[in-house]
């Protein structure tokens, strides 16, 4: 999926390319350490937990829960401002971690979106390429 006027310029660190490319292919992969065995999100070398470097990708199912959400009406991000307005949320992956996204199928009036909703994983695709992750309410 596509949405008109969203154009952002993707820079991503080195520990976090296998999740841009996951993406890129409309997978979803969570870090995971393999020393305590916790799944942490956002990507890094150390495990936040036990501070091992012994981190693996693993795929992830896409399910969650809906946590917080915003609808941007304004906003100073290049690349953004053209797809305005965008709701973005703040998801509970069912692997233990929380992720931002972006909120697809859902109204942009806030009275009618819920935290506490369960959400599937979606991708949208950048007319550059590279792909963003968003959610969608679940079916």
């Amino acid at each position: 999926m596509q949405i008109p006027g969203l154009e952002p310029t993707l820079t991503p660190n080195p520990e976090g390319r296998p999740f841009w490319a996951a993406l890129a292919e409309h997978r979803l992969v969570i870090p995971r350490c393999d020393a305590c065995g916790r799944a942490f999100f956002y990507p890094r070398a150390l495990c936040p937990h036990c501070g091992s470097r012994d981190v693996y990708w693993f795929p992830a199912a896409g399910r969650g829960t809906l946590y917080s959400f915003c609808v941007l009406h304004h906003s100073a991000v290049p690349g953004l401002s053209g797809a305005l307005p965008l709701v973005t949320g703040l998801v509970d992956l069912d692997e233990g971690v929380r992720v931002t996204a972006f909120l697809i199928g859902f109204p942009e009036d806030p009275e009618q979106i819920r935290c506490g909703s369960l959400v599937e994983a979606d991708y949208v695709d950048l007319p550059e390429g590279g792909s963003l992750l968003a959610f969608r309410p679940s079916s």
